[in-house]
């Protein structure tokens, strides 16, 4: 409810004057290099590839015995998303002024910025899945992704600055939800049956007998 609060307040004329100008700042930094590198976030951090990430990474740690970040990558992603095409339809902002676009956005809902909520999603995995040294590593190339792609939707003057902390907040959203249902006790004990051989839960369960003449 605190994102949906959000979105209605990026639609009140004060801050949607302050967003303006902030996108009219960014518009005159535009170079072909800058947008270049702007269009590339975008094609980077499109739903088409968040859904391709959620699937595939998924089966990938699925067949490394990573039962746990296998459902946390999948519904993390896709919960993400469904936040924000949930809010995006409620809040129904509309989109920075036409003459800003260096590029056609690709729905008239501008809260949240799916693409913002991609790069999230993926920094916040990054920092979730990838363990030991290279984990600082990790954690801040994905921070410098999604900061990178919130950057560019600026840039590009298809969203405004509360939409991509809305993208952010998304993510955030969807990381704390999937990540308590997955530490829920019985959640937890079954994903370690799975990965369990069902021999070893056979024997696991059974109380040893101990011969009659040794009691």
């Amino acid at each position: 409810m605190a994102l949906a609060a959000l979105g209605l307040a990026a639609k009140t004329s004060a801050l949607t004057r302050a967003d303006i100008r902030l996108d009219e700042h960014l518009a005159t930094l535009r170079t072909p290099v800058f947008t270049l590198v702007a269009k590339a976030a975008t094609l980077a951090a499109q739903a088409e590839v968040g859904l391709v990430a959620a699937v595939v990474v998924p089966a990938a740690l699925w067949l490394l015995r990573r039962r746990r970040d296998a459902l946390l990558t999948g519904c993390l992603m896709v919960g993400a998303l469904a936040i924000a095409f949930a809010v995006k339809t409620l809040v129904a902002e509309h989109r920075p002024p036409k003459r800003l676009w260096a590029i056609p956005p690709d729905n008239a809902m501008s809260f949240p910025s799916g693409h913002t909520t991609v790069a999230a999603a993926v920094a916040l995995l990054l920092g979730m899945l990838v363990r030991g040294r290279l984990r600082p590593l990790a954690t801040a190339a994905g921070v410098i992704f999604a900061g990178v792609v919130a950057s560019a939707r600026m840039y590009l003057g298809v969203h405004y600055l509360l939409d991509v902390v809305g993208g952010c907040l998304a993510a955030v959203s969807a990381a704390l939800l999937v990540s308590g249902f997955l530490d829920l006790p019985r959640i937890r004990r079954g994903l370690e049956d799975v990965g369990t051989p069902a021999a070893g839960r056979h024997h696991a369960g059974r109380t040893p007998r101990i011969p009659a003449g040794r009691r």
